[in-house]
């Protein structure tokens, strides 16, 4: 009886994830065709969530509210925009400067065309595809395509500015409303506060080890005598928010400056420059800061970058570990049904308690403990946001 009982609840539990699954291919193709409009927004909750605790420190010392997500607000406005900005200079600066290099692309060219001749490729064929390759068509085509993008980044801007701003000033006062959803829903309040938690940390650490790779790469580019130093090093700290595979994005211009400007030696110091003080930050030193706020391991981050890179488009890339974060906390760590998954997303320094909760092996061993039955409660009385239990300033 026992046997049958355990094959129906295991053909349930089945059913169950089939189900979810078939769920995610339906929510997943949606997205696709709403990516343009879902990625902005998303990012904008990721940045308000960032900053909220601002809001919260600010309140708590008399700034009236509305002040407080107003100053919020320009923050991530600066933020967003100094991005961008700081990456259409690199552009500019690239393009300005490739023209004084056109002897070095010419040396290299006809080196190029002196291996393959060697090595028995017809020149003129190379010649005629190249040419056929850079016909008007094809030149027209891709200057359509930038100037899509070029329109593409101003939607983005509109709809994550316009979202920043109603998504500050509605949750101002969020307090009842987190409270609320820890009577109703404890478990999804826990989750979406270890949501909130994750992703904070993941914007704070990234930002603030992408600002010294950039510093040391700097450091190594003007040592190097690698022209544009400053300008390579910005685009290193956007690429450093890219899991995985930023630093190859962010190795490849200054590398075909170094070629180019100093020789092939050059810019082989280049790639072991930025493999080296890339491995050692972002493999060894940073994991230490994130994995246990984040609690992914490494396959799961390549994965759901390659995934959301697919669904939404380019922002995927950036957004790749928050969307999954919030997958997780809506799928996963809302159900105590499903927190076993986290034994194959949890990074390998982390612990799974019994409850299927991923955490770091210190939380587990001297954190709360898991057996207590009032734990859970106790967690999720926090609420979704950090200040749910911050009183309401006097006067206010």
């Amino acid at each position: 009886m026992s046997d049958a009982h355990e094959s129906a609840a295991g053909r349930a539990q089945g059913e169950s994830i089939a189900f979810v699954i078939a769920m995610l291919v339906i929510g997943c193709a949606g997205m696709y065709y709403i990516g343009s409009l879902f990625a902005p927004a998303f990012f904008a909750l990721t940045l308000v969530i960032t900053v909220r605790p601002l809001v919260s420190w600010a309140t708590r010392r008399h700034v009236p509210r509305p002040v407080a997500a107003l100053i919020a607000i320009l923050i991530i406005f600066a933020f967003v925009i100094g991005l961008f900005a700081a990456l259409g200079v690199a552009i500019v600066q690239l393009i300005d400067t490739l023209p004084g290099y056109s002897a070095q692309f010419s040396a290299i060219w006809d080196s190029i065309r002196s291996l393959l001749a060697r090595a028995g490729v017809d020149e003129t064929t190379l010649i005629d595809q190249v040419s056929q390759s850079m016909d008007t068509n094809r030149i027209v085509s891709v200057a359509q395509s930038l100037l899509g993008q070029v329109t593409n980044v101003g939607s983005v801007l509109s709809v994550m500015g316009l979202t920043v701003v109603f998504l500050m000033f509605d949750t101002a006062r969020i307090e009842a409303r987190s409270r609320a959803l820890s009577r109703l829903r404890p478990g999804i309040a826990t989750a979406l506060k270890g949501f909130a938690s994750s992703v904070r940390s993941y914007w704070l650490v990234s930002t603030v080890f992408g600002l010294i790779v950039a510093v040391l790469d700097v450091i190594a580019l003007w040592i190097l005598n690698v022209p544009m130093a400053v300008t390579w090093g910005v685009v290193s700290f956007i690429t450093n928010y890219i899991p995985n595979i930023g630093f190859v994005l962010g190795v490849i211009p200054p590398a075909l400056i170094a070629l180019v400007a100093s020789g092939p030696w050059t810019a082989l110091w280049v790639v072991v420059a930025y493999c080296v003080l890339n491995f050692v930050i972002q493999s060894l030193i940073q994991p230490k800061f994130t994995g246990d706020a984040v609690g992914l391991n490494t396959t799961t981050t390549f994965l759901s970058l390659l995934f959301w890179s697919q669904v939404i488009g380019a922002l995927g890339t950036i957004l790749a570990v928050p969307l999954t974060l919030f997958v997780k906390a809506l799928l996963v760590d809302s159900d105590p049904r499903l927190r076993w998954i986290n034994v194959f997303l949890a990074a390998g320094d982390s612990d799974v308690d019994d409850d299927g909760r991923g955490g770091s092996r210190d939380a587990a061993e001297g954190g709360v403990d898991a057996s207590d039955p009032g734990s859970e409660r106790e967690e999720s009385v926090g609420a979704v946001s950090d200040d749910v239990a911050t009183p309401e300033p006097a006067g206010e």
